[in-house]
């Protein structure tokens, strides 16, 4: 009782004081929900963030570094799930929450001590009383966009809420019997459903991760439901439904709708290759989409479009625009970066690289443009030095395997390069450049059949290109 009171005492000290000013400005360029929630929600997320931010422990793992943007970015995506509940919700059985700096890995000694702990490589993980584990570089590669649908701090936190009852079984915490056999009158089915069409390779909207166990299939559902709301609703009414009736919260009245691309729910290839066909996408619903942000994610967006197009002053341009505005914005100076590399502008890019770096050291976009500048200088050791640490954050990223292929062959080893390529094309089957980097790789190992076929494969693929002999 009187660990209660101080308690409460403190909280009601934390959130009579002004929200800060920096704190406020991060929840809105990196928490996408919070910008278009109503005003009476974003008053609740800033309570949230305000008592989260302090009370819990932000551990990093190792000697990784949590800083107050992190824990503010992380507790405000939380604080965005709990903001329709009747009083402030500051998830008070969870205590510590462990930052990775990259991909989640338990070594066989730790395993082999603690069966709880999951084995190979995660981008987080949560248990009912704590902590929950979270992969920083997961939660950036998310903030970019490019993942549709997947957002790794409702997930973790969907199964911190499945836990509170004590059981995380894929049903969380309601106030009522009828509210139960509703509950699992719909989850029980759409579940059933997607088991089904995963064993029959069946492409769906949930990820087919969901169809793991029910307690997977909350956790999906949840990202979706506030990720992509819109599509939930059409495609799975009921489910959007009793997720509504659970979060207090209907997204699909305040979040404007994200064009997916027209083959994103496709099961073989997975979250990159949904961000490479919408790459490839290039019609009016990607603009509609755009109009649609806030200016400076218009902006962004419009950025990135522009370098995907190669059409890399133009990005630059728009670039500078944003860093006009915030000076510390890693990501467009990353990418400005990469926009300088392809113009052969390499002193720029690495100045940029440089610059984001120093605000995240693990940004695999600057590693990424640092190590291409090195690559086309002829400084191959080099590049491959910062490839290798980009591709630690960003492990399935098919342009940077591609660019460390290309290193490998520089330094007259190809058999690494073949590695490479292939670990690419398991995650984009159909990526010609890729096969026909890895026919270079197979000819200079003297592998001429393998080469032949690959060469093959990418002039199948892409039949207007000219492929070397």
């Amino acid at each position: 009782m009187i660990f209660n009171w101080l308690k409460n005492r403190r909280r009601r000290r934390l959130l009579a004081q002004p929200f800060p000013k920096d704190w406020e400005e991060l929840l809105q360029r990196r928490v996408r929900h919070y910008r278009y929630l109503p005003a009476s929600h974003q008053e609740r997320v800033r309570q949230i963030v305000a008592v989260m931010v302090p009370e819990k422990e932000w551990a990093g793992a190792g000697e990784f570094k949590v800083t107050p943007d992190m824990a503010v970015t992380i507790a405000g995506q939380a604080a965005v799930m709990a903001s329709g509940f009747d009083e402030p919700y500051f998830f008070d059985r969870l205590h510590t929450l462990v930052i990775h700096p990259r991909t989640i890995r338990f070594s066989p000694e730790h395993t082999s001590r603690n069966p709880n702990l999951p084995a190979g490589m995660l981008s987080g993980i949560a248990w009912h009383r704590g902590p929950v584990v979270l992969s920083w570089g997961e939660v950036r590669n998310e903030l970019t966009g490019h993942s549709p649908g997947r957002n790794v701090i409702l997930h973790e936190f969907a199964h911190y809420l499945d836990g509170l009852d004590g059981n995380t079984d894929g049903k969380p915490p309601l106030p009522t019997a009828a509210r139960e056999r509703q509950w699992y009158a719909v989850t029980e089915a759409e579940y059933l459903r997607l088991v089904g069409s995963a064993r029959r390779g069946e492409a769906t909207l949930l990820d087919h991760y969901g169809a793991s166990n029910r307690a997977e299939f909350f956790a999906v559902s949840t990202e979706y439901f506030f990720e992509l709301p819109h599509q939930l609703r059409e495609r799975h009414a009921e489910l959007y439904a009793v997720l509504r009736e659970f979060y207090h919260l209907d997204p699909c009245a305040w979040l404007p709708r994200i064009e997916t691309p027209q083959h994103e729910d496709s099961d073989e290839t997975g979250d990159y290759q949904r961000f490479r066909a919408r790459q490839r996408r290039q019609d009016v619903s990607q603009l509609r989409a755009v109009q649609s942000m806030a200016a400076g994610d218009a902006l962004f967006a419009l950025a990135m479009d522009h370098l995907r197009r190669n059409r890399s002053e133009d990005a630059i341009r728009l670039f500078d625009q944003l860093l006009e505005v915030d000076p510390r914005d890693e990501e467009s100076l990353a990418h400005r970066a990469l926009a300088k590399v392809r113009l052969r502008r390499f002193d720029e890019a690495r100045i940029d690289s440089n610059a984001a770096l120093a605000i995240d050291p693990g940004d695999p976009d600057a590693l990424w443009a640092r190590g291409e500048a090195y690559l086309q200088e002829g400084r191959a050791q080099e590049a491959i030095v910062d490839l290798s640490a980009a591709l630690e954050s960003s492990p399935r990223n098919i342009e940077i395997l591609r660019a460390r292929a290309r290193g490998w062959m520089a330094v007259s080893r190809p058999q690494k390069a073949v590695a490479d390529l292939t670990s690419a094309l398991e995650v984009d089957p159909h990526d010609a450049d890729s096969f026909a980097d890895r026919a270079r790789a197979y000819f200079a190992l003297k592998q001429t059949a393998e080469g032949n076929r690959d060469l093959t494969r990418a002039r199948l693929l892409e039949p207007g290109m000219a492929w070397p002999a």
